[in-house]
């Protein structure tokens, strides 16, 4: 009786697995076609194969490398800011029992369900000279993860006991040492997992960089592709390569660190 439930468990995931497979392998399969072949949508192979010609054409009508450039610094300035903010918030609300922290913890919690307003969100970044700058959409997604980032980083820190924090303070370190040279590199786990979902939601956001980097010098991959696709609406070929090369960081960086993601969303509740 066992068997014929792993037998149906594992039939469900690989039925499962095929509906994320097969639309992936179409945008790969069909990016490397010739434009009548990829209007197609089949499944079958390349009858000509056009990797390098569709790739290339894609790199320069779609100014990849700006993109490329525009998303890297828009990504990775929101990740560091988001994963040192965080994490010391998360610390001092953990390890300060107090009505102040209970408040701002409550605050940050509700912050996870709370919608942005756009028009409102718009007109206050105008204001502060904000709009169609790095700066200003770094701030937006900060903001964005913050909530999340930071209950993550809360529910971890409750399973470092604070014996640590005492013993390391006795030896008299500092209150910054004992973060950065203690307790920050307990939390890889969890800061893995950070890294990821911030990743993944920064890189793939059209909403923000279209409205608040609304010029092409700084356009971001994903809207590129809106921008290309409007362009090049029935050459299919090169709209899914153009899809290819946005997806592949993400993906790339996804199947190295997916192993964490569990890990680090559940290690603080298991400790806890």
């Amino acid at each position: 009786m066992k068997k014929w439930k792993r037998y149906i468990a594992e039939f469900i995931a690989i039925l499962i697995s095929g509906f994320v497979a097969i639309p992936l392998y179409l945008v790969v399969i069909n990016s490397f076609k010739t434009k009548a072949d990829a209007a197609e949508m089949s499944l079958s192979l390349p009858k000509v194969w056009n990797v390098l010609k569709n790739y290339e054409e894609v790199l320069k009508a779609a100014k990849i490398p700006q993109a490329f450039w525009n998303t890297s610094v828009v990504t990775v300035g929101s990740i560091i800011v988001l994963i040192i903010l965080c994490s010391l918030t998360a610390f001092i609300i953990q390890r300060r029992n107090s009505a102040t922290t209970r408040i701002t913890e409550m605050l940050i919690i509700t912050g996870i369900i709370l919608p942005i307003t756009v028009i409102t969100t718009f007109y206050l970044m105008d204001s502060l000279g904000l709009v169609r700058t790095y700066m200003g959409v770094i701030l937006l997604y900060v903001s964005g993860n913050f909530a999340f980032t930071t209950y993550l980083y809360i529910s971890f820190i409750k399973g470092i006991p604070r014996e640590l924090d005492e013993a390391a303070m006795i030896d008299g370190i500092g209150r910054v040492s004992l973060f950065f040279k203690i307790i920050f590199p307990l939390l890889k786990p969890a800061t893995a997992t950070a890294v990821i979902v911030a990743f993944m939601s920064i890189w793939n956001d059209f909403f923000t960089p279209f409205y608040f980097l609304n010029t092409a010098s700084r356009y971001t991959l994903s809207v590129t592709i809106y921008f290309f696709m409007g362009q090049h609406s029935s050459d299919w070929n090169l709209v899914f390569a153009n899809i290819v090369i946005v997806s592949f960081p993400v993906i790339i960086l996804y199947l190295f660190m997916q192993r964490y993601i569990i890990s680090g969303l559940t290690a603080g509740a298991v400790k806890s």
